[in-house]
């Protein structure tokens, strides 16, 4: 499977646009994996959950 970090409002948006799945990692730790609803300069929203960009590493898959 290939991985892309997704930092930036234009990786955010592709994987909106794309409907990829997006992994969200926490602590060196696997959250969820999702597709994104929304996001804002501060947070990602993936389906219900509403993760901090700065605490977390977003990769699309």
């Amino acid at each position: 499977m290939i991985r892309k970090p997704c930092e930036l409002d234009t990786d955010f948006q592709r994987s909106m646009a794309f409907h990829r799945d997006v992994e969200v990692w926490v602590d060196g730790q696997l959250d969820t994996i999702g597709k994104i609803k929304s996001f804002t300069d501060f947070s990602v929203m993936i389906d219900e959950n509403h993760f901090i960009r700065e605490n977390c590493k977003f990769m699309m898959v």
